[in-house]
């Protein structure tokens, strides 16, 4: 693996340049590109679109730092490690979406909904390739597994490297290629209904159930557990619920 994608030197500094940045950056970029070209070819606002994409990105990532933070919080009981650099929590970036969304409703009286459903395949495909960040720089690492295709991380830079010379499940691989697989599923199924909101709960409901079966594999304990139970496992069961309640409500409603 490789944690490092280079270093760049600016101003006599030396600055790191991380797998995982430079895979969340072109999951971005990939991501509201294939949403802006979605509102494009349905004629909606580009211009909309894009500023409610900023939004998306600034409050997602928010969400998903204070999400880190409070899980450390209850994992440790400090937040020292927001101070050794910090991380992410992709459950976490949801509910801050969900207020830049809603703020580029009442703001920019943009139909949010038609929208999301719209770039439901970009943001897969711009998740999946995050997560083959996680794979490179060796974070959200899998359990002990000794299979054909398990991997060993061997830069000490990498979380996943301790112990040394331990086999794992290349589980960021996996929910990589369950997102693809979901990116093309929603770009394929023909677009019914669109601004019902069934096809996001039925996305959150597919989501959820990738993360349950991926959670299964993991190794690593910075994403909080408790008592055998991770929180992302219980964030997924919380939303797998809700989705199924919302795609009812909205199926008798059509």
């Amino acid at each position: 693996m490789h944690p490092l994608v280079g270093v760049l030197e600016v101003g006599g500094v030396s600055r790191p340049i991380g797998s995982y940045g430079v895979c969340v950056g072109l999951g971005i970029l990939v991501a509201g590109a294939l949403a802006a070209r979605a509102a494009h070819r349905a004629r909606a606002d580009v211009g909309l679109t894009i500023a409610t994409i900023a939004l998306v990105i600034g409050f997602g990532f928010a969400g998903a730092w204070l999400t880190f933070a409070a899980v450390e919080l209850v994992r440790t009981g400090t937040l020292d490690a927001l101070w050794r650099g910090g991380g992410l929590v992709a459950f976490g970036a949801a509910p801050g979406a969900a207020v830049a969304l809603w703020i580029a409703r009442r703001a920019l009286r943009l139909d949010v909904v038609r929208g999301l459903e719209l770039a439901l395949p970009g943001v897969a495909a711009g998740h999946a390739l995050g997560r083959i960040g996680c794979f490179l720089g060796g974070c959200c690492f899998g359990a002990p597994f000794e299979g054909p295709w398990a991997v060993v991380y061997t830069d000490p830079l990498a979380p996943a490297s301790i112990p040394a010379g331990l086999a794992r499940h290349p589980t960021p691989l996996y929910e990589a290629a369950g997102l693809l697989a979901l990116a093309f599923a929603f770009a394929l199924v023909p677009l019914r209904s669109v601004g019902s909101g069934r096809r996001i709960a039925a996305y959150v409901a597919a989501y959820s159930l990738l993360r349950l079966a991926v959670e299964t594999t993991r190794g690593d304990a910075i994403r909080g557990v408790v008592a055998g139970v991770s929180t992302a496992q219980v964030t997924a069961v919380v939303a797998l619920a809700l989705a199924a309640v919302a795609g009812r409500a909205l199926a008798h409603r059509a």
